[in-house]
């Protein structure tokens, strides 16, 4: 029922953050809301505040995903989930700030990456039309290289909320083993 290095268990719930977290890709996927130099500095503004709060719902929602392809009946599924992780806060704190912690940091690598491809294969340049005519954009943006950078910050964003799913749903179910076993 437990498990303290279950991959099986990390790749369904990194599915289902990829699956629940679509709304995230779509914002990344908009370059006038998430790139400067695509679009006016005001939309940037709206598409930062977005992904905040889209990231924010992503992590909090994190174990309800984790309980959609693989649920423990009684302990961990979409009902109670929530419910589990907020008793595991409370009860490991430790334990569910590492969780977040390391979540965050995948998300952080991830930013690394997403940036290592962006100087690999550039998403922007600038537009020569600009020069001899000021009306015209003055970057042009190669999508097919900016939905490539879109696509590895979703995969590692995800991975990261399915990480503290995971983790939280880990720390939940050890606990409740314990429990038991102590009962007996």
């Amino acid at each position: 029922m437990v498990e303290s290095v279950n991959i099986g268990t990390l790749l369904r719930s990194w599915l289902a953050c990829t699956l629940g977290c679509l709304p995230l890709l779509i914002l990344l996927l908009v370059p006038k809301l998430m790139r400067s130099r695509a679009g006016d500095e005001r939309l940037l503004l709206i598409g930062t505040a977005l992904l905040l709060l889209l990231l924010v719902a992503a992590f909090v929602c994190a174990p309800i995903m984790t309980a959609w392809f693989d649920p423990v009946r009684g302990n961990w599924d979409r009902r109670t989930a929530l419910r589990s992780t907020r008793r595991g806060w409370r009860h490991s704190t430790g334990g569910a700030v590492i969780a977040l912690c390391v979540g965050i940091l995948i998300y952080a690598l991830g930013q690394m990456a997403g940036y290592m491809l962006g100087t690999l294969v550039p998403y922007v340049s600038d537009n020569p039309a600009h020069v001899s005519d000021p009306s015209q954009p003055r970057w042009v943006i190669h999508y097919t290289a900016y939905a490539l950078q879109a696509l590895i910050l979703y995969a590692v964003a995800t991975l990261a909320v399915a990480w503290y799913g995971w983790r939280m749903r880990t720390l939940h179910l050890r606990k409740t083993i314990r429990q038991s076993a102590a009962r007996r």
